[in-house]
C-alpha cells in the first residue's frame, strides 16, 4: 500500500487557503471529466482521456475492488502514478468523522422530546432535532439571544422544539406556503397539549411563520433587523416566484425604521440564525447575513443539497452566487458546475456498501441510457 500523503487543516486562514489551492490544482487537469454527465463518459468515449495504464489495470480488477476506489483503496501492483493519484486524493478529502469534543459542547443538556413534539418525525429526524435544538439553545444563551430565525424551516419540527421545549421566540421562514400552513396547524395542536398540562399556558411560545424565497441575504437581513415580534410585520401568502419581493414590500414600511436603528447603533435584540438541512444557497445566505447584520450574533446550520449551490460562471444574475463564496476561493480559480456538484454529493460509503449485483445494475442503467441516446 502506498504511504498516505500529508494532512491538511482549517485551523488558520493560511492553512485553509493552502488546502483550497491544493484541491483546485488537483482538480484542474480532470475538469473535462468532472463537467461531463456519467452517460457522456460512455457516449463520448471519455475513457480515452484516462491514462492507458490505469485503464488496462482497472479493467482486470474485481467489481468489489472497484467499489472501494472512492474510499482511497489501492493495490501495490497498480501503476505508481495511479497509486499517487489515489493517495493524493485521499489526503485532500474532508474528514467525515464527527468531532463533538469542542469545549463549548461540554455538559450539553439534550432534552428528550416527547411523543407530541416528535409526531411525524422519523427516528433520524428526531435525533437531529433533539441535538440541534440543544446546541441552538446553548448558543442563544451564550450570546444573550432570545429569538431564533429558523431558515428553511420545513414543517416546523426544529422551530417547535425550540419554542415549546426551550421557550425561545422563533420565526420560521420557508418558501412553501403549504409548509407554513402545516407548521401553524401543528403548533396549535402542540399548544393545546401543553395548555392542558401547564398553568399560565397563555405565555407559551409559538413559532411565527413567514413564507418567502430567501434568494439573497437581503431578505434575511431585513427580517433580522426589523423587530420580528411586531404583529404588524405581515406574512406573505402569495405562492408565485416573487415571494421574496412580496415580503420585502410588506416590510418596506419597517425598513426605514430598521435603517434608522442600525445607523444610530440602536440595534434590536440579539438573534441566532439556525437551519437544519438549509438547502443550497440558504446556508450561504445565512453566513452572509451573519456578516452583514450586527443583530445576528451566531449561526447554527447544517447544510444540504450542495449540488444546488449557484455558481458564478453559470449564473448571470446580480445576486451573489453561492459558490465560490470567499475572495480566496475565487482567486484559486476553482470552478465546478452542475455535474461536478452532483458528483460531489456521492458518498464513498454508499459505493463501498453496494453488492456486486447492485453495482452492475447501477452501471447497466447508465450504459443503456447512453446507448439509447446514441441511437436517437
Amino acid at each position: 500500500m502506498a504511504a498516505p500523503r500529508r494532512s491538511f487543516s482549517c485551523e488558520s486562514a493560511t492553512q485553509t487557503l493552502e488546502w483550497m489551492n491544493a484541491i483546485a490544482v488537483f482538480l484542474r487537469p480532470f475538469k473535462p471529466l468532472l463537467d461531463a454527465h456519467v452517460v457522456n463518459f460512455f457516449k463520448d468515449r471519455l475513457w480515452e482521456m484516462v491514462d492507458e495504464q490505469w485503464m488496462e489495470c482497472l479493467r482486470k480488477e474485481s467489481v468489489e475492488n472497484l467499489l472501494k476506489l472512492p474510499s482511497g483503496f489501492v493495490q501495490d501492483y497498480w501503476p505508481h502514478s495511479l497509486q499517487e493519484f489515489i493517495c493524493t486524493l485521499r489526503s485532500l478529502v474532508f474528514a467525515r468523522e464527527p468531532k463533538l469534543s469542542h469545549p463549548f459542547l461540554c455538559n450539553l443538556h439534550v432534552a428528550s422530546l416527547g411523543s407530541v413534539l416528535t409526531q411525524g418525525m422519523s427516528l433520524k429526524k428526531k435525533h437531529e432535532v433533539e441535538i440541534l435544538a440543544a446546541v441552538i439553545s446553548k448558543v442563544a444563551s451564550g450570546s444573550g439571544a432570545q429569538t431564533i430565525i429558523d431558515v428553511g424551516s420545513g414543517q416546523g419540527y426544529l422551530a417547535q422544539a425550540l419554542s415549546f421545549e426551550y421557550q425561545l421566540s422563533v420565526t420560521a421562514i420557508d418558501a412553501s406556503l403549504h409548509h407554513a400552513t402545516v407548521t401553524n396547524a401543528r403548533a396549535e395542536r402542540i399548544k393545546k397539549h401543553y395548555a392542558a398540562k401547564i398553568a399560565g399556558s397563555q405565555h407559551l411560545k409559538v413559532p411565527r411563520t413567514v413564507t418567502c424565497h430567501v434568494l439573497s441575504s437581503d431578505i434575511l437581513t431585513a427580517l433580522s433587523t426589523v423587530s420580528l415580534h411586531e404583529e404588524n410585520v405581515e406574512q406573505s401568502t402569495d405562492t408565485n416566484n416573487s415571494l421574496e419581493n412580496d415580503v420585502l414590500e410588506n416590510l418596506k414600511s419597517h425598513i426605514g425604521k430598521a435603517s434608522y436603528l442600525y445607523n444610530n447603533r440602536k440595534i434590536g435584540p440579539p438573534l441566532v440564525l439556525a437551519g437544519l438541512h438549509a438547502c443550497g444557497d440558504l446556508s450561504v445566505n445565512m453566513l452572509r447575513t451573519f456578516v452583514d447584520c450586527e443583530q445576528v450574533k451566531a449561526v447554527v446550520g447544517v447544510g444540504c443539497c450542495y449540488n444546488l449551490l449557484s455558481e458564478d460562471h453559470a449564473e448571470k444574475t446580480n445576486t451573489p452566487c453561492g459558490f465560490p463564496m470567499s475572495r480566496a476561493a475565487k482567486l484559486s480559480g476553482l470552478t465546478l458546475g452542475k455535474n461536478a456538484h452532483d458528483l460531489a454529493c456521492q458518498s464513498a460509503e454508499r459505493w463501498r456498501s453496494l453488492t456486486k449485483d447492485d453495482a452492475l445494475q447501477n452501471f447497466d442503467v447508465h450504459t443503456f441510457r447512453a446507448a439509447f441516446q446514441m441511437m436517437s
